[in-house]
């Protein structure tokens, strides 16, 4: 089985994705191999870089690109289960999707208690401010 997780930052998709990795999935995130390039370029891992970075392979290799490299890694274990983090658009899922056993869950919450999430778990590179956590969206969301 391959179960998808999709919805916007500090949605709780992690925690999803870590309640399946204690039943024995395997995790995979598409922004890993965002991070993977970024390493490959000596770019810090702030969230700015890699929505950029992000936004710059898909437009260069296309909308699915992200997903198309997960892929490989999941054909090269056929018979495991995954859990796959961090689906941004159609063209990731619609690339996901041509896996048997695929299914596509997404995870929702409030502005408000996302926002509270961020500033919780004070990642590099996060928003500090409610204002600048909108507009880190709109350009993920692109």
């Amino acid at each position: 089985m391959i179960i998808g997780i999709t919805g916007k930052n500090a949605a709780g998709k992690g925690e999803v994705a870590n309640y399946l990795k204690t039943k024995g999935f395997i995790y995979y995130s598409l922004s890993d191999v965002i991070r993977e390039e970024a390493t490959k370029r000596g770019l810090e891992h702030s969230r700015d870089n890699l929505i950029e970075l992000g936004n710059k392979l898909r437009e260069k290799y296309g909308a699915s690109y992200l997903a198309q490299q997960i892929n490989k890694k999941i054909k090269e274990q056929p018979e495991k289960n995954f859990v796959i983090d961090s689906i941004r658009n159609p063209h990731e899922a619609k690339e996901l999707v041509k896996n048997d056993n695929f299914v596509l869950v997404g995870v929702e919450a409030p502005i408000e208690l996302r926002f509270k999430r961020l500033v919780e778990r004070n990642r590099v590179g996060d928003a500090k401010t409610f204002e600048e956590f909108k507009k880190h969206e709109e350009r993920e969301n692109l």
